[in-house]
């Protein structure tokens, strides 16, 4: 069963520090299929709706 560690997080942090796109996406995927694999789905639902945009189209709340 894949485990988000802190050393997950800290290597996404990194590949985002050194604008390594493929190396971000690949830790944020990883994530997200350990969020799956633990049963959190909508977790990970979260995290590949900002990986492919789609979270522009979900409706949002507004306050006033």
């Amino acid at each position: 069963m894949k485990r988000i560690t802190a050393t997950t997080i800290a290597h996404l942090i990194e590949a985002h520090m050194e604008k390594d796109e493929k190396k971000f996406l690949s830790y944020a995927n990883f994530i997200a299929d350990a969020y799956e694999e633990q049963g959190e789905d909508r977790k990970a639902r979260i995290i590949r709706s900002r990986l492919d945009g789609t979270y522009k189209n979900q409706p949002k709340a507004v306050l006033d």
